[in-house]
């Protein structure tokens, strides 16, 4: 029945950031992610409702272009990546984010600014290959990882377990052409 509710918030949580072909999608992976995750259950599913909570509030503001913001929570810390319009949006993004109930805290990496449909999707096309380059490593399991590419910087985040697989993760984004930066914001396990 746990099991069960972690996918229902699953599908909720890629469900409110758009399509549905991704979240069926994304919650075949974030099924995957969730076996292979350090995180308790318990905590992943808080995690998500979380993300969900702060992703449903940000859509809900007016004149805030959410969609170009991508969040991550960790054990309560949330992490927000991106490009708003002006500081003014990114403030508002972050005191939303904090008034969330369960955050910890905020790690806001949004940086000023409309993204560019060329630097779209050069970042996912980086992103694409980091993922897929981190999914056949034998070091480090792609499934622990969330990557997010944000004008050629990348941000590294989830829990891992050893300091090979952050080194390893580390080496591979920065392998990719295209990257012109590297953040690690993963967190060593048993957190």
């Amino acid at each position: 029945m746990f099991t069960f509710r972690l996918i229902t918030a699953l599908i909720i949580s890629f469900g409110l950031s758009g399509c549905l072909a991704t979240a069926v999608v994304g919650t075949a992976t974030g099924a995957a992610r969730i076996a292979h995750d350090e995180r308790s259950l318990g905590t992943q599913f808080d995690d998500v409702t979380i993300a969900s909570k702060i992703d449903a509030r940000l859509i809900a503001e007016r004149d805030m272009p959410s969609r170009w913001i991508s969040i991550e929570v960790i054990n309560g810390n949330a992490t927000l990546t991106g490009s708003l319009p002006t500081q003014g949006h990114i403030d508002r993004a972050i005191y939303i984010t904090k008034s969330i109930h369960g955050v910890r805290s905020v790690d806001s990496k949004l940086s000023v600014g409309a993204p560019k449909i060329r630097t779209l999707l050069s970042d996912s096309w980086i992103t694409t290959r980091i993922k897929s380059r981190l999914l056949n490593d034998k070091v480090v399991s792609g499934f622990k990882i969330h990557v997010e590419t944000v004008n050629g910087k990348v941000y590294l985040q989830g829990v891992v377990n050893l300091s090979t697989e952050r080194v390893r993760a580390r080496e591979i984004a920065h392998s990719v052409d295209g990257v012109t930066a590297v953040v690690d914001l993963m967190q060593a396990g048993d957190v």
